[in-house]
């Protein structure tokens, strides 16, 4: 496979002769294989003639010998395919570098552009990491004691009031059969002094438990969201931008879809209907708050600086099934986490994400889950099936191929040295064949005897 950094030092218009020369070629082969086709299909329907060779010493038939050159050009066809798909990604974007160098003046101006951009991101993700898990919260040393009769919270006793809070969070796990309840707090001069039960809820245990979550103020959420707006609006004029400088339209949407997806700015709802004082608004904050972990998407633009990084590593050995196998894995790692934050460890009171994420990654990669988590709910069950199932199908790709490309040289070599052994042949069966016929010129110059 030609390398992505070799196919970068090229032209614009030799990577054009490049992908019209493999265009044709995939063309041509094509078309032989339709061909092929035809015979295959020819020498089925032909009932009176079955062909028959013979190759070093093994028969074959012809209908067979065929379909085999059907298979290899299929093949080729797959390969050039794939070379052509590189050849494209890179002509694409170096077109659109060049675009952008004559927009903007010069190549360290792009480069700054670019460098801008990703500074940026890692702003986004640093202010989405510190929001949704209350990074650095003000307040510490607040403990709560829930009280349940009957199934519901009655009371909330307050143990400790702390000090030093900005906005305190009382949360309730939802229990496994009934309804949630819903409590909020009330400060004074950065100290818990009450709690009053919203929704006592239903079909809570005795010994349920209650987590206390220390906020950040209204003004510094604020903050966060006009800071991620402004770092928004850079990330979609960037995109407009290069989509506007962009060959194939079509091609760069298909390439940076998710970067447009992230870079719309989410209005401050969970700001807004928090503080409306309804209840609804406070289901609906929690919610949109939950859904702005979303946004951390935004990392697959740092995973993919790694992921484009392997196409050095495709110069030297075929990755695309370990690249591929490991792509399935992380979607499966990430899946299983969220989907397991919502059946099992929400119920539990202690619905980290870090904590759901290595739990995935242990059941997928080693089957051994319950030391950190045993699942409760049928659903987290299955989900565990099903992780367990994918990890050994997944480990076992990877694997595979891993050992593939480390014993394909010797492999390799084995097959030359078999090559090697039947053009040997070839050449002792033409030099037997050169000296039988002279034997036969010869014995024919002869009288036959008696004469």
């Amino acid at each position: 496979m030609t390398s992505t950094h070799r196919l970068r030092l090229c032209s614009l218009a030799r990577l054009d002769r490049m992908h019209e020369a493999l265009c044709r070629e995939i063309d041509r082969l094509k078309q032989e294989v339709s061909d092929l086709e035809d015979e295959c299909v020819t020498m089925a329907t032909d009932e009176d003639s079955v062909l028959l060779s013979e190759f070093h010493g093994n028969y074959q038939l012809e209908i067979d010998r065929v379909e085999e050159l059907i298979d290899a050009t299929e093949r080729k066809i797959e390969v050039l395919r794939e070379k052509r798909e590189l050849i494209e990604e890179v002509r694409q974007g170096r077109q659109l570098r060049d675009e952008q160098v004559r927009i903007l003046g010069s190549e360290a101006r792009v480069t700054l552009k670019d460098g801008i951009i990703f500074i940026l991101i890692l702003c986004v993700l640093t202010l989405l990491t510190v929001e949704v898990y209350n990074i650095g919260a003000p307040g510490s040393g607040a403990k709560v004691g829930l009280h349940v009769t009957d199934g519901q919270v009655d009371r909330i006793e307050i143990l400790a009031g702390g000090e030093g809070y900005a906005q305190l969070n009382i949360l309730i796990p939802p229990p496994l059969d009934g309804t949630p309840a819903f409590a909020t707090a009330s400060l004074e001069n950065g100290v818990l002094t009450s709690c009053e039960i919203i929704s006592p809820g239903s079909g809570y245990a005795p010994d349920a438990k209650v987590t206390l979550e220390a906020s950040f103020p209204r003004s510094t959420l604020w903050l966060f969201w006009i800071a991620d707006t402004i770092c928004c609006l850079f990330f979609l004029l960037n995109f407009f931008f290069e989509c506007r400088l962009a060959r194939s339209k079509r091609w760069y949407w298909k390439r940076n879809w998710i970067d447009f997806v992230t870079s719309i700015p989410l209005p401050p709802l969970h700001l807004l209907l928090v503080g409306s004082g309804s209840m609804h608004g406070i289901h609906a904050g929690r919610v949109l708050r939950a859904i702005r972990i979303l946004r951390a998407v935004r990392a697959l633009r740092m995973f993919l600086f790694i992921w484009r990084g392997m196409d050095h590593l495709s110069s030297i050995m075929d990755v695309k099934l370990l690249k591929r196998s490991l792509m399935y894995a992380l979607i499966a790692m990430f899946g299983g986490a969220l989907l397991f934050m919502t059946l099992e460890r929400i119920q539990d009171g202690d619905g980290s994400f870090p904590e759901s994420l290595w739990w995935s990654f242990t059941t997928l990669v080693t089957g051994g889950f319950a030391d950190i988590h045993n699942p409760s709910t049928m659903g987290g069950k299955i989900l565990t099936v099903m992780l367990v199932i994918g990890g050994m199908v997944l480990v076992g790709v990877f694997t595979a191929t891993l050992t593939s490309i480390l014993v394909r040289d010797e492999e390799a070599w084995q097959q030359d040295g078999m090559e090697e052994q039947f053009r040997r042949m070839d050449r002792l069966e033409e030099s037997i064949s050169k000296i039988d016929q002279r034997l036969d010129e010869a014995l024919g110059d002869k009288p036959p005897p008696g004469s």
